[in-house]
């Protein structure tokens, strides 16, 4: 089911400082848990070992259906890993979404992500999207708005937690000032 948990932050301006990095909707992955030893993430990590993501909104570069098309997206080196559906407006603190199942990009390279396009995600985000979890459930692409569903009602919450208690730092920012 659920085998993966990623932990994305806007970093305090003293740590980006620190670590010289610039852009205001840069997410990083402060902690993880990879059970599975999920590697869907691994084009999004630099050469510093920084896993991270930018919150774009998509309306800048996915051409679909206004009706379909979420409003934001998690990109990062030219690679769309997914936008961020939200069904239930009420309940905006969830989300879910999947990789890019094509396999080439629109600029007609191979895409990376396509091993991965049968997986889907669950998202658990705050209200400005400066702090996002991810949950990778592998092969639950076809199957991921029934998850999210689950995730709404609270049948993943004793999983979470066991998952944030697990988590290990993904990358060593200022020696773990945050």
């Amino acid at each position: 089911m659920i085998n993966n948990y990623f932990k994305f932050i806007a970093l305090p301006d003293d740590v980006k400082a620190a670590n010289k990095i610039r852009s205001k909707k840069r997410l990083d992955c402060i902690v993880f848990s990879n059970k599975e030893n999920y590697h869907g993430l691994t084009n999004f990590v630099n050469d510093k070992g920084q896993l991270y993501l930018y919150k774009t909104e998509c309306n800048n570069f996915i051409n679909a259906d206004k009706k379909r098309m979420a409003e934001w997206s998690l990109t990062g080196n030219e690679l769309n890993l997914s936008s961020i559906y939200i069904d239930d407006t009420d309940i905006i603190e969830y989300g879910y979404g999947y990789p890019n199942p094509n396999r080439t990009l629109g600029n007609g390279k191979p895409n990376p992500l396509f091993e991965f396009r049968n997986d889907g995600y669950l998202f658990i985000m705050n209200n400005d999207y400066s702090e996002i979890e991810i949950l990778i459930v592998k092969d639950g692409r076809n199957l991921i708005s029934s998850y999210y569903q689950k995730l709404i009602d609270g049948g993943f919450d004793s999983l979470i937690s066991e998952f944030r208690k697990q988590s290990i730092p993904f990358y060593n920012y200022l020696n773990n000032r945050l």
